[in-house]
């Protein structure tokens, strides 16, 4: 299953926020369990931001990119 990019870049913030609400949550509690819970969330927003949020037509990385035209190619994401 090849995911859209806008379903891309909802798990990227899905996983982002979860990670950013987690991460202190863990810490304060000292549970390792949710502190590492936390930390895989962060490397897999990391991941999915490396590898799979790319332009769908030329295939180059998007970077910071949240626009709606690719700054590479010019066609419409």
């Amino acid at each position: 299953m090849k995911l859209k990019l806008g379903q891309i870049r909802f798990l990227m913030v899905v996983l982002a926020v979860l990670a950013l609400v987690l991460l202190p949550v863990g810490c304060s509690i000292r549970s390792d369990a949710v502190t590492s819970v936390a930390l895989v969330c962060f490397l897999l927003t990391v991941f999915i931001w490396f590898f799979l949020y790319r332009c769908p037509h030329c295939g180059k990385r998007l970077g910071r990119s949240t626009g709606l035209w690719c700054p590479h190619c010019g066609e419409k994401l």
